[in-house]
Order: C-alpha cells, then structure tokens, then sequence
C-alpha cells in the first residue's frame, strides 16, 4: 500500500493541464471569415470557401460556426446546413455526416447533401409513407431499423420543406 507522500507525489506527476476557452469571445485580426469545406463522397459543394458563419444540425443540436471557434468535431443528423456568405443563405439538406471545427475552418462531410430547393414535396411524401409501412411489414430487425432510418430521415426532410 502507498503512503500518504507517495500518493501526493503521484497526483502531481500526472496532473495533466487543460486548457479551457470558451465560446469565440473575439475574431482574430484578419481572420473575419471562416475557411469551409463541405463535401459529399461524390462532389465538392465548397472547397476553401470565404464564409461569414455555418450552421449544421449535430447530434447534440443545431451548431452555428463564426471564425474563432471552439475546435470540436460533431456527427451531422438529418437536416439542414445553412452557409451564410455575404448575407446570402445558401440551404442544404444532409442525411449525415461529421463536422470538424478547428479556429480557422470547418470541414462538413456528409454522406448525402442535396439544395433544400432541389427537394420534392410530394416525393418526400411519399418516401416517409413507404418507410412508414415499412416498419409496419418488416419481418426482422434489421428491415425494422432500415426503414427506422428512412422515417427519420423523410421525417426530417418534410420539416425543412416546411420551415
């Protein structure tokens, strides 16, 4: 068994110093956009481009991005990914993905991202309906989760449509 001393000297080895920051409290000199790159496996949507602020659906909520923030990496829901340049909105839909969020640039990779513009009311539609009955008819659990999957995702679909 340790003794009180060595149990002290222990602790102190191994403390381990974490930086701690906040949110952006202030832009750096020089740095008033933020870089971005958003891509599915198939195309390149923005590539290094100069934005004002992203804003994605993550796991734990919707995440707005500003130059300067906190570096962390976030898994994309479905849903829908504003980018904001210029005061324009540009609007995406994503089926997911990962963000990463460094103090310079975000990198959003998605598996599937689509221009909200570019959606089909009625498809959408009739794609939750089909899903719908899908997990009513499925005769295992991975049908059931499959279709599970397509109902949040054209669930999440007719939301943005109507937002």
């Amino acid at each position: 068994m340790l003794g009180r001393t060595a149990v002290s000297y222990l602790r102190k080895q191994t403390q381990v110093h974490i930086l701690k920051r906040g949110f952006a409290d202030q832009v750096a000199q020089g740095s008033e956009k933020l870089k971005l790159s958003f891509a599915t496996p198939t195309s390149a949507l923005r590539k290094d481009a100069s934005v004002d602020m992203v804003v994605f659906p993550a796991a734990t909520g919707m995440m707005g991005v500003l130059p300067q923030h906190v570096p962390t990496v976030a898994q994309l829901k479905p849903g829908v990914v504003t980018v904001i340049e210029e005061g324009k909105e540009d609007k995406y839909f994503v089926s997911s993905g990962f963000a990463f969020v460094t103090q310079d640039r975000t990198d959003i990779l998605a598996v599937e991202a689509v221009r909200l513009e570019d959606l089909d009311k009625e498809a959408v539609q009739r794609g939750l309906s089909e899903c719908e009955s899908a997990i009513n008819s499925a005769s295992d659990e991975v049908s059931q989760a499959i279709a599970q999957i397509g109902v949040e995702v054209h669930s999440a679909m007719k939301s943005a449509l109507e937002s």
